[in-house]
């Protein structure tokens, strides 16, 4: 039924718009929507906005998590826009609800679904169980902490087999994550380990990125590709390239290929996939549980319900699930909402322009690509533009002040932000601080 037709405030006066997901589509489209006469609810499982792009940071020591956690509330206060704190077990396009997992239900007039990936485990339980990941603000100081405990315990290990598993660092996956990750974790060891652990020898130390193509960072030109290969090597850090990861039990990395590799860290970044939740979700899925929408982000079948960010997969085909999609999305979601209900022009058909990449390689190193241009270099200049870009994206005065207080201290007098070990909730008691 029409929704005018049925006595709705054509202005728009009193319309629901529920936001499933704050991070960068949930949130984009709630400050598109700050201005606008309708009700908005953003609910999130957590209640700060996340910077994703800088997570690893935070798990390498450049950065202390508050400089990249803003609370909901902290963000929402302005317009007729509110927050809430909960779990979203379902969607009832007929009735046009939510359930959250406090059995709370939220109605709606449209919806948008922002609900962002979760690693890729491919179904694999024990590497589930047993590999460090970089997708929260929990996993990123779980890794933190998890370095610091493998020196702490490499320290004082008297067993060289055992003490070379400690010190043996794999990174699965070479896209942007990975390179990142790796070089992060190799420019804090090169700091850490004189000022601190005077008693492991750096050479006993190895850091490995476990790569299931033939090349790092593969939506690079191959120049850049090599770039950052050979970067991470500069760094002390090692490259295997054609190497798919079967199985971690937690000390033993196992190979397709029947190789092994004793090691007592792995980090995943082999991919990303929809949540499980999404399953139950209206829609056609396509290539990694995406939901399948038409030209404007909509479910065809539930033109109310519009998908944003990761979860979107348009006509035109598969699109990286990176922030500047995430944004373009919301933005393009929003006016169309608007349009709807004739409080904004009809835009053109939802087109995902590439604004480029970027992929910081430690200290002061880059790497940058801006496809519409046909441009990509290597170097300081490029880690220049990151750093500035970066810091311009980060939410709030307080936030880009903690950022650069972090940067300041380790760039300048190469003071790490890690000092204090936490306990890693990692799944083995007896590789945890007491056990």
């Amino acid at each position: 039924m029409n929704k005018e037709a049925a006595g709705e405030d054509p202005s728009g006066e009193g319309r629901r718009v529920v936001i499933l997901g704050g991070g960068f589509a949930g949130l984009t489209a709630a400050r598109a929507l700050e201005k606008s006469p309708v009700h908005v609810t953003v609910v999130d499982a957590r209640n700060y906005y996340l910077f994703q792009p800088l997570l690893y940071q935070v798990a390498t020591g450049d950065l202390h998590a508050e400089a990249v956690a803003t609370p909901f509330r902290r963000i929402l206060r302005k317009g007729s826009r509110h927050f809430i704190l909960g779990t979203v077990t379902g969607v009832d396009p007929e009735r046009k609800e939510v359930h959250l997992n406090d059995k709370t239900t939220l109605p709606y007039d449209r919806l948008l679904v922002a609900l962002g990936s979760t690693t890729q485990f491919f179904g694999n339980d024990e590497i589930t169980r047993n590999a460090w990941h970089l997708k929260g603000l929990a996993e990123a100081e779980n890794l933190r902490s998890r370095v610091l405990f493998s020196l702490e315990r490499s320290s004082r290990c008297p067993d060289p087999e055992e003490r070379r598993e400690w010190l043996t660092f794999t990174i699965s996956g070479g896209g942007a994550t990975g390179v990142e990750c790796a070089c992060g974790i190799l420019e804090l060891f090169r700091v850490l380990l004189p000022r601190d652990y005077p008693e492991i020898d750096p050479r006993e130390v190895t850091v490995r990125i476990l790569q299931g193509g033939e090349s790092l960072i593969p939506e690079f030109p191959v120049p850049l590709r090599e770039a950052a290969r050979k970067r991470v090597e500069a760094l002390g850090g090692q490259v295997s390239f054609g190497v798919k990861v079967e199985n971690f039990d937690g000390r033993t990395i196992r190979f397709s290929s029947g190789d092994s590799l004793r090691a007592r860290t792995l980090v995943w970044a082999a991919g990303v996939t929809a949540p499980a939740l999404i399953r139950q979700f209206p829609g056609e899925k396509g290539e990694g549980g995406r939901i399948q929408v038409d030209n404007r982000l909509r479910i065809p079948e539930y033109p109310d319900i519009q998908v944003l960010g990761d979860l979107a997969q348009p006509p035109e085909g598969t699109h990286p699930q990176v922030a500047p999609f995430a944004i373009q999305s919301a933005r393009h979601a929003v006016r169309t909402l608007l349009a709807s209900w004739n409080l904004a022009p009809l835009p053109p058909p939802f087109v995902y322009r590439d604004p480029g990449s970027m992929v910081v390689l430690g200290r002061y190193n880059a790497v940058c690509h801006f496809p519409q241009w046909g441009v990509g270099w290597q170097g300081k200049s490029a880690w220049v533009l990151w750093l500035g870009l970066h810091l311009a994206k980060i939410l709030g005065t307080r936030n880009r002040l903690l950022t650069l207080i972090d940067w300041g201290q380790d760039y300048l007098f190469r003071s790490a932000a890690m000092e204090i070990l936490r306990p890693p909730q990692g799944p083995d008691p007896q590789d945890r601080p007491g056990g």
